[in-house]
């Protein structure tokens, strides 16, 4: 009986040391550049500017405001959509009237830390967002988008919360970071028909002073290291 137990005892320390390892799950990659959608079941995509921390701890990213639905709404990574939601919008968020340019332009998402690898490094892209900050008159700046993809330009104006440049961006890029180096220094808004530059961005400061306002999700953002 001795015998045989120490025989078993040998088979089953084989079969325990030849079972492979379990991998964990790395996370579904969420970071600047990162396409999101509220309803996978339809065409249509916004991006995400940067992902980092509030003074409260909680994961969040920052995108643009016109994509905003309700606060609560689940959102999705576009082609990743069967991991299931990747967080949430919130209620902090502001936006313009249809076809102007007169208030900031953002939303602020809760991002489920169980279920995203947070990340400073584009999706698709070299873009990466260290700092946060404001740019310099005619600072060459690059943005990206998943519809157009990196592109950059001379910030040839300035207007007020704005920041104007020939960095072109398409439909579904609307979010997306707009940076100079590694520094965010906007969030892609749109089209205009300005001489100076048309495609509009949103300037971070003034988008960081309104959360901060509000002392809520968002507020003290920094980006994920």
């Amino acid at each position: 009986m001795k015998k045989a137990l120490l025989i078993l005892t040998g088979l089953l320390a084989v079969a325990f040391v030849s079972t492979p390892a379990a991998h964990a799950d790395p996370g579904v990659h969420v970071g600047p550049g990162t396409a999101y959608t509220t309803n996978p079941d339809v065409d249509g995509f916004c991006t995400i500017a940067a992902v980092g921390n509030d003074d409260a701890g909680r994961l969040v990213a920052l995108t643009i405001g016109h994509c905003h639905q309700q606060a609560g709404t689940p959102i999705y990574k576009i082609g990743e959509a069967d991991r299931g939601p990747i967080g949430w919008e919130t209620d902090i968020w502001s936006t313009n009237p249809a076809g102007t340019f007169h208030a900031v332009d953002y939303a602020v998402l809760e991002l489920n830390p169980a279920v995203v690898a947070p990340s400073r490094y584009g999706e698709g892209s070299d873009v990466v967002v260290n700092s946060v900050g404001d740019a310099e008159p005619w600072n060459i700046a690059c943005k990206y988008g998943p519809t157009t993809g990196k592109t950059c330009g001379a910030l040839a104006a300035f207007a007020g919360i704005h920041l104007q440049n020939w960095a072109l961006m398409g439909p579904g890029d609307s979010g997306g970071p707009l940076v100079v180096g590694d520094k965010l220094v906007g969030i892609s808004a749109g089209l205009d028909a300005a001489p100076e530059a048309p495609f509009i961005y949103g300037k971070i400061g003034p988008i960081l002073a309104d959360i901060d306002a509000q002392q809520s999700f968002g507020a003290g953002f920094r980006p994920v290291r």
